[in-house]
């Protein structure tokens, strides 16, 4: 495997800062891996010169899952941005979960709320290169709070060692991954190992090592595999800049061939700690565009779990509007269009077949019309048929609304959909206008092999 990297092909200091691509985070949370779940007490994980504590405050759990995680990311990330410990949460919670990429509904809101408070109560530390543990918050931004505060401080030497050293995270997948904490921890995990990388070469890491890293308390080598790896085909099907081998010595990290490697963590001089009489920092405007919110493969046909993103399914989801019949007869059996004299302009939905997503159901994909949620269809062959229809809500997290996929099925169609997801978006959002263009778009599922002997 060739990897190689031309200086002129990373970012500079003001790409780095601006880049909206980009998701910066502190190496210590990519090394390794922060609660999965609940708990109460006193937590910790070490692992090669890095460490994570957190200390809840008496009778408080911990902070844990995915919101834990984002809460984090955007710590650092507008840290970076601004060169400032000040961090800006908003004007409420409802802000602040846009800010997170989130959905605004209640179960959401009340999961942040949940987890900044839980955050800010407890003491976390990172450690280093048996460096004494820095706490991440300042001491004024923890404790509890009897109103909103539209913004909390970060550590001045935790903030200096961001700075330093913070990774490069890809937005678009940590977007789509926003629900799923251990896709999270993987992927992290992998952009800090690519950031450090030497051109030419790959690095393995044995499963032990992993199991220390990123293993929930108690878990045993199978288990932690078996889940480790459904993480790394997560993000496996959404960065087209990795090139992943899993077996039983480990997972080997390289560089897919044509891709670039992230951005060095920006280069900056870290600043001088802050003084306790310091003038009040200046607050970072929200961002103006809110990522679509996260998709989730969930086994049909349960609801989402409560502690992930959710929304409550639709009363009755619009169905996907069938194509009109001269359009489907005009599709071969190989599933691509039939010569004619010149592009076939799109009507409101369009089917997919087989020959064209590597899956064993036909795709229909349509055009969104006003505030209803994001779906697709899927049936068994090319023929529209409603009773054989299955309809998938993809936002926040994607499910099955009716029909009925195995799970065999189910899990085919939702790593096509982590795959093609721009191209469902841009779909929806009705950006194209032929059917050359779509079809020109498509990938195909990734294949069940992907680990890499």
């Amino acid at each position: 495997m060739n990897i190689s990297v031309s200086p002129a092909d990373l970012l500079n200091q003001e790409q780095a800062h601006s880049d909206p691509g980009i998701v910066w985070l502190h190496p210590a949370f990519c090394r390794l891996g922060l609660p999965l779940l609940p708990a109460q007490g006193a937590w910790q994980r070490e692992a090669e010169g890095t460490g994570v504590a957190l200390d809840a405050a008496d009778g408080q759990s911990l902070p844990s899952g995915w919101c834990l995680r984002l809460l984090l990311m955007h710590f650092c990330d507008s840290a970076v941005r601004s060169q400032d410990a000040a961090v800006d949460l908003g004007a409420d919670i409802t802000a602040l979960a846009t800010q997170l990429g989130v959905p605004a509904t209640t179960p959401v809101l009340d999961e942040v709320r949940t987890q900044l408070e839980a955050l800010l109560q407890a003491r976390l530390t990172v450690a280093e290169d048996a460096q004494a543990p820095l706490g991440v918050l300042d001491a004024r931004g923890r404790g509890k709070a009897a109103a909103w505060r539209p913004r909390i401080r970060l550590n001045s030497r935790f903030l200096a060692s961001l700075l330093r050293q913070a990774v490069p995270l890809d937005r678009r997948v940590v977007t789509a991954l926003a629900a799923e904490p251990l896709a999270l921890d993987a992927h992290g995990w992998i952009r800090s190992l690519r950031q450090g990388q030497a051109a030419g070469t790959t690095i393995t890491t044995g499963w032990n090592s992993l199991l220390r890293r990123f293993g929930a308390p108690n878990q045993d080598l199978p288990a932690f595999r078996a889940a480790f790896e459904d993480a790394l085909r997560m993000v496996f099907a959404l960065d087209f800049s990795i090139s992943l081998a899993a077996d039983d010595e480990g997972v080997t990290v390289g560089e897919a061939a044509g891709s670039e490697a992230p951005p060095p963590a920006p280069d900056v001089a870290p600043p001088q700690p802050a003084l306790p009489e310091a003038a009040p920092p200046v607050e970072e405007a929200p961002r103006a565009r809110t990522p679509r919110a996260a998709a989730r493969a969930v086994a049909p046909p349960e609801a989402p779990p409560a502690a992930a993103p959710a929304a409550a399914a639709p009363a009755a989801a619009p169905p996907v509007e069938a194509a009109p019949a001269s359009a489907a007869a005009s599709e071969t059996a190989a599933g691509a269009p039939a010569a004619s004299a010149g592009p076939r302009r799109l009507d409101s939905s369009v089917s997919l077949r087989q020959s064209l997503t590597g899956l064993p159901v036909v795709v229909w994909l349509r055009r969104g019309t006003g505030e209803e949620p994001l779906v697709i269809g899927v049936t068994p062959g090319p023929r529209m048929e409603t009773d054989r229809l299955t309809v998938l809500m993809l936002e926040p997290m994607m499910m099955q609304v009716s029909g009925g996929l195995n799970q065999r099925e189910f899990d085919q169609v939702s790593a096509w959909v982590a795959t093609n997801r721009d191209l469902i978006d841009q779909f929806w959002d009705g950006e194209f206008d032929t059917f050359e263009e779509v079809t020109g778009r498509v990938r195909k599922t990734p294949a069940a092999n992907w680990r890499m002997a």
